[in-house]
């Protein structure tokens, strides 16, 4: 029987991290797996033996994240250094910024006077009118004929 490395490592990463910051979900975890029937591996994973389970691959391309617990500081994100990429909480984060960024840069471009609180009030404004089916009209008011 040859035990996966990666999944025994990513164990142990995943066991220390979660003991470290979040000792009672460490604890409740703990507890909840002393609990499992002997065969768990057959009714949770569909495999006979639980050695057999070290073998499974995961589903889909999404590389397992522990959430950082310092989310501000992105350019020394553990999680970050440890993917050698951008992990899964700052590409959100990112995607996020650059959705409500876009909209302000793009109404800064029209209209070089215009303040943040100012935008985001005709943003909230272009929401409700599409809401009501009003489109076309928030998007009058929000270049202000100019297209």
């Amino acid at each position: 029987m040859s035990l996966s490395p990666d999944a025994v490592t990513m164990a142990d990463t995943l066991w220390q991290r979660l003991a470290e910051h979040q000792p009672a979900v460490a604890a409740a975890l703990a507890m909840q797996v002393r609990t499992l029937p002997e065969d768990w591996s057959q009714r949770v994973l569909g495999v006979a033996r639980p050695h057999a389970a070290l073998e499974l691959s995961a589903i889909g391309e999404v590389p397992m994240a522990i959430e950082s617990y310092d989310a501000a500081d992105w350019e020394n994100c553990p999680v970050c250094g440890e993917l050698d990429q951008v992990c899964r909480y700052h590409e959100g984060y990112t995607t996020g910024y650059e959705a409500l960024n876009q909209p302000l840069t793009e109404a800064a471009r029209v209209d070089p006077r215009v303040t943040v609180a100012n935008a985001l009030r005709q943003l909230s404004e272009a929401d409700e009118a599409t809401e009501r089916g009003e489109l076309a009209a928030a998007v009058e008011r929000l270049t202000g004929g100019q297209e």
